[in-house]
């Protein structure tokens, strides 16, 4: 199996030393390509510079460890996982993040490697601003910023790879679930996907992450809250992808 995952959030130049972006860390789709890995497939991961890595997100050692042994052993396993992963994780980082480098750099992957199954949570910018030449002063009290939209890079995926699975993302925050649910619905028939899987901010802050699996014409699938979360989130789109 071939996969390409995209984690992180966009970036966004106001002008030459300042950025907008967005809260997304690049953690869940580092746990998607770890947990297909372990599947045996081969990953390309595209992200944000700042994004948190397969692997390399959990390399370091907790000095507040209650057994440095059993820290020690953790590492080790981690190093094992690693070294199993060999020549199948490629890494793709973007150089700053914009939307449209991002879009490149999946255009990229989708149309050279014989991608089967793609997951899509990068968190993509709504809107840009126009950006600015040189720095804006610091000694104004304020100043507006004028942006505009940005393509949705997720509604392309379809042409550049006809025959992919397909799963988008979808973030709200503050949404009841039968909300969440019916924009997800949407958001899948928009962009041709083949399951969008929805989530709200708010669970995510109180450490209750739930996932709603939405595929247009099917049953919601409901994960719960859990450290393997992720990993129960590619089990299920793997049997379906391969179904």
């Amino acid at each position: 199996m071939k996969v390409v995952v995209t984690g992180g959030g966009t970036t966004a130049p106001i002008d030459d030393v300042r950025v907008i972006t967005n809260v997304s860390t690049g953690r869940t789709a580092a746990a998607i390509t770890e947990r297909c890995l372990e599947r045996g497939a081969e990953v390309w991961h595209v992200h944000a510079p700042s994004a948190q890595l397969p692997y390399l997100r959990s390399a370091g050692f907790n000095l507040d460890a209650a057994d440095p042994r059993s820290e020690h052993d953790r590492l080790d396993r981690l190093r094992s996982q690693w070294r199993a992963a060999g020549g199948r994780l490629h890494l793709r980082p973007l150089k700053v993040g914009t939307v449209a480098e991002y879009a490149d750099a999946l255009r990229s992957v989708l149309t050279t490697e014989a991608v089967d199954l793609a997951f899509l949570p990068m968190a993509v910018s709504d809107y840009e601003p126009v950006p600015r030449e040189g720095k804006i002063s610091s000694k104004r009290d304020d100043f507006s910023i004028t942006c505009r939209r940005t393509p949705k890079v997720v509604r392309s995926v379809r042409d550049w790879a006809p025959s992919v699975y397909l799963v988008g993302f979808k973030l709200q925050s503050n949404v009841e679930p039968d909300e969440l649910i019916r924009q997800a619905h949407d958001a899948s028939l928009i962009n041709r996907a083949d399951l969008t899987v929805a989530n709200d901010l708010r669970d995510v802050k109180a450490g209750r992450q739930t996932l709603y699996l939405v595929r247009p014409g099917r049953p919601t699938v409901v994960l719960e809250p859990g450290a393997d979360l992720a990993c129960r989130l590619v089990d299920q789109v793997w049997e379906w992808a391969c179904g």
